[in-house]
């Protein structure tokens, strides 16, 4: 009998689904960049419709005191998944790149 469970949880761990594989992330710091958030996006965007794998753009947020992450939260993801991390105040590019090199998924960065 225990075998039989055994088959049971192996056939369902294979048989449900999975998110498609990310091939590339993008990590963008930001601070303080409410005014060029959604046209950078909406280019970042448009040159990665053209991978036809799924991507990731990883926003983090450097300690914006303006709305910039407000802006980001509100970004209506396509094909490729959006995240934003929010680090507690202004630690700099490199950190903030460096928490975004943390938490990325794709096979590339």
């Amino acid at each position: 009998m225990p075998a039989i469970n055994r088959l049971d949880t192996a056939f369902s761990e294979i048989s449900q689904p999975t998110e498609p594989k990310i091939i590339l992330s993008v990590v963008v710091p930001f601070f303080n960049e409410q005014e060029v958030l959604p046209e950078f996006h909406r280019r970042l965007s448009l040159v990665l419709d053209r991978i036809p794998e799924p991507c990731e753009i990883i926003y983090v947020d450097d300690g914006s005191t303006d709305s910039s992450r407000e802006i980001v939260q509100n970004f209506v993801p396509s094909v490729h998944k959006i995240r934003c991390l929010a680090l507690s105040r202004n630690f700099g590019k490199e950190a903030a790149m460096s928490a975004g090199l943390e938490h990325y998924e794709g096979e590339a960065v």
